[in-house]
């Protein structure tokens, strides 16, 4: 059966009943034209779009790991603010042909993220598309008083990361790679790499807990060096800033160096997956110095790494400079991909 055969009235109806109602705020959610909440007075709202063959491969996701994948990117963005996920909005595109079967295992994985994190889907609209389209819009509200922002980074703090990075994006290189080749999708499932791009973890527990430690804080989603650049930029209300990294403190998973035979730093490909690929839904973000105790044992609480990269210094210019081993400015590697990549004139 294809969704053609029930249309977009009957996908509606099974979202509607598939979604569970757990917010107290919601007056009126699916079924009219906008939802009715009862809101708080601060509120975040986030959008995020996914899309087929440029953010992901819809021959080689399971349907329920894009499902997943589409509501955590979102909930990375209100992780950034130390914020708590509240409503959803979800607006899909899809092809005529789709199978009924994989939408509804698409929806699967969304509600499932969905009830992990208490999120209520409370609207959204579908439409036809050449390819499978996702689009989400996800409302919370600050953990503490006031959000974290990108804009209150200042000299003298010290840069701290989340988790691995630069595991997603290998995954999707990798899963590139299998494409035209014959390779069971299952024996991939294995790879923390792979599951890293197919099933990012939103970290919102952590987000919440940094709400008083973190001055400044950004998801990884386009890669460190232009998430870190979008702090600089955004702080620099009166001086500029400078990010200086220290290369050798980057964290990196044992699978991501063992793909490099043990030497990512020596390989030019390593290095711009770690600093341009984007995609690994990490939380980034400066603290002042005499937080490092109380972080550190934020991360043995909560079993998560939490490494300190690195230091924000006062700068003539905007700019994030990586140090090497031996204390050598190294050359910034090119982005991995750029989805509006400049022309040449």
């Amino acid at each position: 059966m294809k969704l053609s055969d029930i249309g977009e009235a009957g996908w509606i109806k099974r979202v509607r009943a598939r979604s569970p109602s757990i917010k107290e705020g919601v007056v009126l959610g699916i079924g009219d034209d906008t939802a009715w909440v009862k809101s708080a007075e601060n509120i975040l709202i986030t959008c995020d779009l996914l899309i087929e063959q440029v953010h992901f491969l819809r021959q080689l996701i399971p349907p329920r790991l894009l499902g997943r994948k589409a509501l955590s990117v979102n909930l990375s963005d209100i992780s950034a603010m130390a914020g708590v996920p509240d409503y959803a909005l979800v607006g899909v595109g899809f092809p005529r042909d789709i199978k009924l079967a994989y939408v509804e295992e698409l929806l699967e994985g969304f509600l499932e993220v969905a009830v992990e994190h208490k999120v209520e889907i409370i609207g959204g609209d579908t439409t036809a598309s050449p390819v499978l389209s996702i689009a989400v819009t996800l409302l919370g509200h600050p953990a503490g008083e006031k959000p974290v922002l990108r804009s209150t980074a200042q000299a003298g703090q010290e840069l701290w990361v989340t988790g691995t990075v630069g595991d997603a994006s290998l995954g999707f290189e990798i899963l590139k790679k299998t494409e035209s080749q014959e390779l069971d999708i299952s024996d991939l499932h294995h790879s923390s790499l792979i599951l890293k791009h197919f099933d990012p973890m939103p970290r919102i527990s952590v987000g919440v807990r940094l709400a008083g430690i973190a001055q400044a804080m950004i998801d990884v989603s386009d890669g460190i060096l232009i998430d870190l650049q979008h702090i600089l930029e955004e702080s620099a209300q009166e001086k500029k800033l400078r990010a200086v990294l220290e290369l050798e403190k980057i964290p990196l998973s044992e699978d991501f160096v063992n793909y490099f035979q043990g030497e990512p730093f020596k390989s030019d490909d390593a290095l711009r997956l770690i600093f341009t690929g984007g995609e690994d839904y990490e939380l980034l973000f400066t603290a002042l110095p005499e937080k490092e105790e109380e972080i550190l044992r934020l991360s043995q609480e909560l079993e998560l790494p939490i490494s300190k990269i690195g230091r924000v210094e006062e700068s003539e210019t905007t700019e994030v400079v990586i140090l090497d081993q031996k204390g050598n400015p190294l050359s910034l590697p090119l982005p991995w991909f750029e989805h509006f990549p400049q022309e040449d004139s």
